[in-house]
């Protein structure tokens, strides 16, 4: 059984090689559309498609990232129509599985009786070594994210703006479908690496960016719920690793 990638770019220079080269090690076609990237994503992404089965479109967004001006739904509804493999994986640009899922990938997609599979998302916030963890009144960082499905069951991103809601058939909710989670790990570095924080990501107010630019306030606290972090003991991803120790050597 073969397993498609997709996964929409803009402006992603940081996470391109790490994300190519850990999906490379798994995906039998990586499906990329960018959205109008100006910071070198584009030429990387060129460069990698002489080593990796990259197919790369360009849908250019416009308006204010993570907002209604987006079409994100559209845009990954087309790389849906793009895939020719036996399973999607619609794995972000920031986020990278655990090293492990390259052996486990060929169980779980020979398990006749799940359609669709739930992996742990661990959420890295400030730097590599902190991550955040449900508060009471903020229970998002530590849960369990759809990430992968069976071609062919119907399942498409609803129609909305820059939230993207995954649906069945007609509509119908995917907790329908029959599903399985996986404990292989998936690692959200969004908050992490590279510049940390985006232009207008600033939509829950807990980096405490008011005019949606500028270098993020970690110690900041919202009023509303605590912003709760642990320490991370694990190991990250290989790709990770050298990225690290290269800024280390910096």
């Amino acid at each position: 059984m073969k397993l498609s990638v997709i996964v929409p770019v803009l402006n992603e220079a940081t996470f391109v090689p790490l994300y190519l080269e850990s999906v490379g090690a798994y995906a039998d076609e990586i499906i990329m559309a960018d959205g109008g990237s100006t910071d070198g994503t584009l030429e990387l992404i060129e460069e990698y498609r002489r080593e990796y089965p990259i197919k790369l479109f360009a849908m250019r967004q416009t308006g204010l990232p993570y907002s209604d001006d987006w079409n994100e739904s559209a845009v990954r509804n087309f790389l849906l129509d793009q895939v020719t493999g036996d399973w999607i994986m619609n794995l972000d640009i920031d986020e990278l599985m655990e090293d492990r899922f390259a052996s486990a990938l060929t169980e779980l997609m020979n398990n006749r009786a799940v359609d669709i599979y739930q992996f742990p998302f661990v959420n890295f916030w400030k730097d590599p070594w902190t991550l955040r963890v449900n508060s009471p009144g903020d229970e998002r960082w530590s849960n369990d994210i759809t990430r992968m499905w069976r071609a062919g069951r119907g399942i498409r991103y609803r129609d909305e703006k820059h939230h993207c809601t995954l649906e069945g058939p007609s509509g119908a909710s995917i907790w329908s479908i029959p599903r399985g989670r996986s404990d292989v790990k998936i690692y959200h570095y969004h908050y992490a690496l590279g510049k940390r924080i985006k232009f207008n990501d600033n939509r829950r107010g807990d980096v405490n960016l008011p005019e949606n630019e500028g270098e993020a306030d970690w110690n900041f606290r919202n009023l509303q719920y605590d912003i709760a972090t642990v320490p991370f003991h694990g190991e990250h991803p290989a790709v990770v690793q050298r990225y690290l120790q290269k800024l280390s050597e910096n």
